[in-house]
């Protein structure tokens, strides 16, 4: 019996001798992801698979991600659950920057509203902190496409934990 690995590889082989561009574009992005992933660039897989980019405007987070075939959906517009995690994620980052070191905020309710197909070269996700308490946050963002067209809005909502011992 083939161990995983060499299950792995030749599934690769097969996809790559048979590949599209576009499903050799979404691969090479998968593979790019694992390897940062890896090198600690990012956290998460999938924040990796987004080749997401994180800076500061005073009070904001802005989190951009390049447009690219693995967020389509089936009509070629970036998926909402994909726009639903960027904003979640940028809300999320914002607070837990904001938070004790031995504090983690986790995601008790997300609001998405849809205003524009996801499309062009990129989304901002800009996200800015409503109110920070001791046990709750309400946070906000708003994602743009790189024309500066809003393509969504979502509020959040944050309870703020004692951070999880790590195994």
């Amino acid at each position: 019996m083939m161990d995983l690995n060499d299950k792995l590889l030749d599934d690769f082989k097969q996809l790559i001798t048979n590949a599209t561009e576009e499903e050799s574009l979404v691969l090479a992005q998968v593979v790019q992801g694992i390897r940062q992933k890896r090198e600690g660039k990012y956290r998460t897989y999938i924040m990796s698979f987004m080749q997401s980019t994180t800076k500061h405007e005073g009070d904001e987070l802005l989190m951009t991600i390049p447009l690219h075939p693995i967020l389509h959906n089936s009509v070629e517009i970036v998926h909402g659950g994909l726009s639903a995690t960027l904003a979640d994620t940028a809300m999320g980052t914002l607070v837990n920057e904001r938070i004790l070191d031995t504090q983690v905020a986790v995601t008790s309710e997300i609001k998405m509203n849809y205003t524009a197909p996801g499309v062009g070269n990129f989304l901002t996700c800009s996200a800015s902190i409503l109110h920070l308490g001791s046990k709750t946050s309400v946070t906000e963002a708003k994602i743009y496409n790189d024309e500066g067209v809003l393509v969504a809005v979502a509020t959040g909502s944050f309870f703020i934990i004692k951070r999880p011992k790590r195994t």
